[in-house]
């Protein structure tokens, strides 16, 4: 999309011999909220499809791909947090997963708070910010190998990821942008704490042998990962 511009014309004939009375006139065509007077974001397919391609924008962009590299590198992040032993040293890929928001989430959210503040909507502003926040560690990452990032965004996903293994500030990002959050998103954070604070109790009271029986599930590759539904039902047998 191309930045408007302030632009001068003079209406004076270049016929030095006509005289004709001059008068300039000034265009200014603001960006702001272009893209929403195309009526964009009032097609909920259009909507959609306009997420998609901003988060497959910034997975593809440099500051993205610097990022996660740091991550690796720099903060221990280039192993399955699922099965410890997968490497991206050792040839395995290794994806960062969003949690408990997913990108498109987070993008949504990007979305809806400059809608309100009267900014622009231009793909590469809300993909500046969303990688903002990155940058500044209130998105929620966790690594896995390509198998269980799969089985994590597909339909019978069903794995808990504990908060304190997560990297991000989760928390932080909801306090500032709390009057731009779905209630859909807050319902599924708050769950998600729900979750977390069964899980704290149960990993300071009950063995890992227990934990690994009760709350672990094998998935169709017969890998074992946590479960959330498992979770929620030991946390109700426990409470009876």
């Amino acid at each position: 999309m191309r930045i408007a511009h302030v632009h001068n014309f003079n209406t004076s004939s270049s016929d030095p011999k006509k005289t004709v009375k001059s008068a300039t006139i000034e265009v200014d065509i603001k960006p702001i909220r272009y893209l929403e007077d195309l009526g964009l974001f009032d097609d909920e397919k259009e909507f959609y499809r306009f997420i998609v391609r901003t988060k497959y924008y910034i997975r593809k962009s440099g500051s993205y791909t610097e990022f996660i590299k740091f991550l690796k590198k720099k903060r221990g992040m280039n192993r399955c947090g699922v099965h410890v032993n997968l490497w991206g040293d050792d040839g395995y890929q290794i994806h960062m997963h969003h949690t408990p928001l997913v990108l498109e989430d987070i993008i949504h959210v990007v979305i809806a708070k400059r809608q309100e503040e009267m900014e622009t909507l231009t793909m590469s502003a809300i993909a500046r910010e969303v990688m903002e926040l990155h940058y500044l560690g209130l998105v929620g990452l966790y690594p896995l190998c390509e198998t269980c990032h799969e089985y994590a965004h597909g339909d019978t996903n069903d794995l808990f990821i504990p908060e304190d293994a997560i990297y991000g500030d989760v928390d932080a990002f909801f306090d500032i942008y709390d009057k731009y959050i779905a209630d859909s998103l807050k319902q599924k954070y708050h769950t998600w704490k729900t979750l977390n604070e069964g899980y704290s109790i149960i990993k300071s009271e009950i063995p890992e042998s227990l934990m690994r029986k009760y709350i672990y599930v094998k998935t169709k590759g017969d890998q074992q990962v946590m479960s959330n539904a498992a979770l929620v039902g030991f946390i109700n047998e426990l409470s009876k």
